[in-house]
Protein backbone atom coordinates (compact mmCIF):
# COMPACT_ATOMS: atom_id res chain seq x y z
CA UNK A 1 0.00 0.00 0.00
CA UNK A 2 1.50 3.35 -1.28
CA UNK A 3 1.70 5.70 2.11
CA UNK A 4 -0.01 8.76 1.38
CA UNK A 5 1.77 12.19 2.44
CA UNK A 6 -1.14 13.75 4.47
CA UNK A 7 -0.28 17.76 5.54
CA UNK A 8 -2.02 20.92 7.36
CA UNK A 9 -1.80 23.81 5.54
CA UNK A 10 -2.48 27.52 6.68
CA UNK A 11 -2.81 30.02 3.97
CA UNK A 12 -3.94 33.33 3.33
CA UNK A 13 -4.74 35.97 0.82
CA UNK A 14 -6.24 39.33 0.18
CA UNK A 15 -10.38 39.21 -0.87
CA UNK A 16 -10.78 41.25 -4.15
CA UNK A 17 -11.89 44.57 -2.93
CA UNK A 18 -15.21 44.38 -5.25
CA UNK A 19 -16.45 41.37 -2.51
CA UNK A 20 -18.70 42.67 0.48
CA UNK A 21 -16.49 41.34 3.01
CA UNK A 22 -13.23 42.42 1.89
CA UNK A 23 -14.51 45.93 2.05
CA UNK A 24 -16.92 45.73 5.77
CA UNK A 25 -14.04 43.79 7.73
CA UNK A 26 -11.34 46.78 7.20
CA UNK A 27 -14.15 49.28 7.52
CA UNK A 28 -15.09 47.37 11.05
CA UNK A 29 -12.15 46.10 12.18
CA UNK A 30 -12.77 45.64 15.67
CA UNK A 31 -15.18 43.15 14.73
CA UNK A 32 -14.42 39.22 14.26
CA UNK A 33 -15.92 37.82 10.98
CA UNK A 34 -16.11 33.83 11.00
CA UNK A 35 -17.18 31.92 8.03
CA UNK A 36 -18.92 28.80 9.38
CA UNK A 37 -19.45 26.66 6.68
CA UNK A 38 -19.28 27.07 2.51
CA UNK A 39 -21.42 25.03 -0.34
CA UNK A 40 -21.71 25.40 -3.65
CA UNK A 41 -24.89 25.66 -5.14
CA UNK A 42 -23.83 26.43 -8.92
CA UNK A 43 -21.39 27.26 -11.08
CA UNK A 44 -22.16 30.86 -10.44
CA UNK A 45 -23.23 30.67 -6.75
CA UNK A 46 -21.78 29.88 -3.43
CA UNK A 47 -23.67 29.84 0.11
CA UNK A 48 -21.59 31.40 3.21
CA UNK A 49 -22.52 30.68 7.22
CA UNK A 50 -21.37 33.65 8.52
CA UNK A 51 -20.91 34.90 12.15
CA UNK A 52 -20.03 38.32 13.08
CA UNK A 53 -18.82 39.06 16.46
CA UNK A 54 -17.96 42.42 18.66
CA UNK A 55 -19.51 45.05 20.77
CA UNK A 56 -23.58 45.90 20.00
CA UNK A 57 -22.29 49.32 18.91
CA UNK A 58 -20.07 48.60 16.13
CA UNK A 59 -22.34 45.52 15.47
CA UNK A 60 -25.25 47.55 14.92
CA UNK A 61 -23.51 49.90 12.57
CA UNK A 62 -22.21 46.81 10.90
CA UNK A 63 -25.44 45.50 10.31
CA UNK A 64 -27.24 48.71 9.39
CA UNK A 65 -24.70 49.50 6.60
CA UNK A 66 -24.88 46.13 5.42
CA UNK A 67 -28.62 45.28 5.21
CA UNK A 68 -28.68 48.51 3.03
CA UNK A 69 -25.74 47.78 0.73
CA UNK A 70 -26.78 44.26 0.45
CA UNK A 71 -29.70 42.68 -1.45
CA UNK A 72 -32.44 41.55 1.06
CA UNK A 73 -33.13 38.57 -1.18
CA UNK A 74 -29.43 37.08 -0.80
CA UNK A 75 -28.93 37.20 2.70
CA UNK A 76 -31.16 35.63 5.61
CA UNK A 77 -30.60 36.85 9.57
CA UNK A 78 -30.80 33.39 11.38
CA UNK A 79 -29.73 34.65 14.69
CA UNK A 80 -28.43 38.13 16.61
CA UNK A 81 -27.69 38.76 19.97
CA UNK A 82 -25.61 41.95 21.57
CA UNK A 83 -22.38 40.16 20.65
CA UNK A 84 -23.06 38.28 17.80
CA UNK A 85 -24.83 38.29 14.49
CA UNK A 86 -25.16 34.63 12.05
CA UNK A 87 -26.19 35.41 8.86
CA UNK A 88 -26.47 33.24 5.58
CA UNK A 89 -25.42 35.26 2.59
CA UNK A 90 -25.54 34.04 -1.47
CA UNK A 91 -22.57 35.02 -3.37
CA UNK A 92 -21.47 35.00 -7.15
CA UNK A 93 -18.45 33.89 -8.42
CA UNK A 94 -17.75 31.80 -6.03
CA UNK A 95 -13.98 30.49 -7.49
CA UNK A 96 -12.41 29.80 -4.30
CA UNK A 97 -15.18 27.56 -3.08
CA UNK A 98 -15.19 25.68 -6.56
CA UNK A 99 -11.02 24.80 -7.13
CA UNK A 100 -11.16 23.96 -3.22
CA UNK A 101 -14.19 21.17 -4.61
CA UNK A 102 -12.93 20.15 -7.71
CA UNK A 103 -9.69 19.34 -5.89
CA UNK A 104 -11.73 17.00 -3.97
CA UNK A 105 -9.47 15.68 -1.08
CA UNK A 106 -9.79 18.91 1.03
CA UNK A 107 -10.72 19.12 4.55
CA UNK A 108 -11.51 22.68 4.97
CA UNK A 109 -11.15 23.54 9.36
CA UNK A 110 -13.57 25.91 9.88
CA UNK A 111 -14.02 28.96 11.12
CA UNK A 112 -12.73 30.04 8.23
CA UNK A 113 -11.19 33.51 9.85
CA UNK A 114 -11.62 37.47 7.64
CA UNK A 115 -9.72 40.19 9.10
CA UNK A 116 -8.96 43.95 7.81
CA UNK A 117 -9.24 42.08 3.95
CA UNK A 118 -8.04 39.61 4.34
CA UNK A 119 -8.88 35.52 4.33
CA UNK A 120 -7.14 33.09 6.36
CA UNK A 121 -8.00 29.09 5.69
CA UNK A 122 -6.93 25.76 7.17
CA UNK A 123 -6.91 22.66 5.15
CA UNK A 124 -5.76 18.97 5.70
CA UNK A 125 -4.94 17.41 2.02
CA UNK A 126 -2.59 14.94 0.47
CA UNK A 127 0.82 17.20 -0.44
CA UNK A 128 0.10 16.63 -4.35
CA UNK A 129 -3.35 17.67 -3.84
CA UNK A 130 -2.35 21.57 -2.21
CA UNK A 131 0.54 21.66 -5.34
CA UNK A 132 -2.49 20.86 -8.30
CA UNK A 133 -4.64 23.74 -6.67
CA UNK A 134 -2.53 26.79 -6.99
CA UNK A 135 -1.51 25.80 -9.93
CA UNK A 136 -5.35 26.81 -11.15
CA UNK A 137 -5.59 30.02 -13.25
CA UNK A 138 -7.85 31.48 -10.96
CA UNK A 139 -4.87 31.50 -8.15
CA UNK A 140 -2.27 32.46 -10.11
CA UNK A 141 -3.31 36.60 -10.00
CA UNK A 142 -3.80 36.17 -5.87
CA UNK A 143 -1.16 37.10 -3.79
CA UNK A 144 -1.15 33.83 -1.33
CA UNK A 145 1.06 34.16 1.50
CA UNK A 146 1.28 30.56 3.28
CA UNK A 147 1.60 30.72 6.93
CA UNK A 148 2.48 27.17 7.98
CA UNK A 149 2.86 23.90 6.32
CA UNK A 150 3.46 20.74 8.16
CA UNK A 151 2.74 17.09 8.58
CA UNK A 152 -0.39 15.79 9.85
CA UNK A 153 -0.97 14.71 12.45
CA UNK A 154 -4.67 12.93 12.98
CA UNK A 155 -4.54 13.19 17.13
CA UNK A 156 -4.47 16.56 18.44
CA UNK A 157 -3.24 17.34 21.62
CA UNK A 158 -5.08 20.44 22.07
CA UNK A 159 -8.38 21.55 21.24
CA UNK A 160 -8.73 23.80 18.16
CA UNK A 161 -9.94 26.96 19.86
CA UNK A 162 -6.77 25.93 22.46
CA UNK A 163 -4.32 25.64 18.74
CA UNK A 164 -6.17 29.10 17.80
CA UNK A 165 -5.28 30.99 20.87
CA UNK A 166 -1.89 29.74 20.95
CA UNK A 167 -1.44 30.21 16.82
CA UNK A 168 -2.72 33.59 18.00
CA UNK A 169 -0.30 34.12 20.66
CA UNK A 170 2.71 33.20 19.47
CA UNK A 171 2.03 34.91 15.92
CA UNK A 172 1.51 38.29 18.00
CA UNK A 173 5.07 38.08 19.99
CA UNK A 174 3.11 37.20 23.42
CA UNK A 175 5.95 34.86 23.91
CA UNK A 176 8.32 36.98 22.74
CA UNK A 177 11.20 38.76 25.50
CA UNK A 178 10.26 41.10 25.62
CA UNK A 179 6.65 40.82 24.80
CA UNK A 180 5.33 42.32 22.10
CA UNK A 181 1.39 41.87 23.03
CA UNK A 182 0.50 42.04 26.64
CA UNK A 183 -2.24 39.35 27.85
CA UNK A 184 -5.07 42.15 28.04
CA UNK A 185 -4.34 43.47 24.05
CA UNK A 186 -4.52 39.49 23.31
CA UNK A 187 -7.33 38.65 24.61
CA UNK A 188 -9.57 41.89 23.26
CA UNK A 189 -8.10 40.10 19.94
CA UNK A 190 -10.14 37.10 21.27
CA UNK A 191 -13.15 38.94 22.31
CA UNK A 192 -12.46 37.37 25.53
CA UNK A 193 -11.51 38.15 29.37
CA UNK A 194 -8.00 38.70 30.69
CA UNK A 195 -9.39 36.32 33.26
CA UNK A 196 -10.98 33.55 30.42
CA UNK A 197 -7.47 34.01 28.03
CA UNK A 198 -5.03 33.16 31.26
CA UNK A 199 -7.04 30.11 32.63
CA UNK A 200 -6.88 28.87 28.66
CA UNK A 201 -3.38 29.84 28.77
CA UNK A 202 -2.72 27.25 31.67
CA UNK A 203 -4.34 24.79 30.53
CA UNK A 204 -2.54 25.03 26.96
CA UNK A 205 1.08 25.12 29.09
CA UNK A 206 -0.54 22.34 31.23
CA UNK A 207 -1.44 19.84 28.39
CA UNK A 208 2.25 20.41 26.60
CA UNK A 209 3.95 20.30 29.94
CA UNK A 210 2.48 17.11 30.39
CA UNK A 211 3.15 15.94 26.88
CA UNK A 212 6.37 16.45 26.54
CA UNK A 213 7.41 14.60 30.29
CA UNK A 214 5.61 11.74 28.85
CA UNK A 215 7.83 12.17 25.83
CA UNK A 216 11.04 12.62 27.91
CA UNK A 217 10.43 9.49 30.01
CA UNK A 218 9.42 7.36 27.08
Amino acid sequence: MVEVDIVQLKFSFPIPSNKWISNFSKTFTDLQFEMLSMLLLSKNTGSGLFQIKGKKSNLGKFWDEFSQFYKVEKFTLIFQDQNSILVNILFDNPWVIQTLMEAQQFIIQYPILIRRGTVSIDLIAPRNKIDLIFTNPDWKAVDISVKKIKQYCPDSLLSPRQSDILNLALDNGYFDIPRKKSLSELAEDLHISPTALSENLRRINKKLANNYLNYCDE
